[in-house]
């Protein structure tokens, strides 16, 4: 793959034109929460990010194709992920699974954040990624709710 086809590099540099932050492979790596060896890797193709970490890249970098394009690029048994030929239990299932895959690690770095009793001006972003995550992870189960009864319902009727 080269440099410039890479659709994590082009995720980051689509999202430097409207922050700035993210024209520095650094800063972008800590507000990723990885390393910037781990992030070069990826974006030069020697390494496949995480689920976990591709979630923090959509959500960062305001690119909500970004998933799609890791899943069809990435993921041989699901081709067809974003069209709409998959039905609603599937994508629920799988949107599910990818927001799930780090919530292991988003817990224990809120318990870290919350163990104080409090939240100091030098956790707050580190707080509000915390947040999001909840909030992301909330509307997928919300969703994932409605596919299951509606999945129930086609089979009881």
């Amino acid at each position: 793959m080269k440099k410039h086809d890479n659709i994590y590099r082009n995720a980051r540099m689509r999202a430097a034109q409207d922050e700035p932050l993210y024209s520095s492979r650094e800063r972008a790596a800590e507000a990723l929460f990885v390393s910037v060896d781990a992030l070069s890797d990826y974006e030069n193709g020697r390494t496949l990010p995480p689920c976990g970490v591709v979630q923090r890249m959509v959500e960062a970098y305001g690119d909500h194709d970004l998933k799609r394009q890791h899943i069809q690029e990435n993921c041989p048994l699901l081709p067809d992920y974003g069209g709409t030929s998959a039905c609603c239990i599937t994508q629920a299932a799988l949107r599910w699974a990818i927001e799930a895959t780090d919530m292991r690690e988003m817990a224990l770095r809120f318990a870290r954040l919350a163990s104080d009793g409090k939240i100091t001006g030098g956790e707050l972003e580190a707080v509000g990624l915390v947040k999001e995550k909840a909030v992301a992870l909330r509307r997928v189960m919300d969703d994932s709710i409605a596919a299951i009864e509606d999945a129930v319902k086609e089979v009881t009727k």
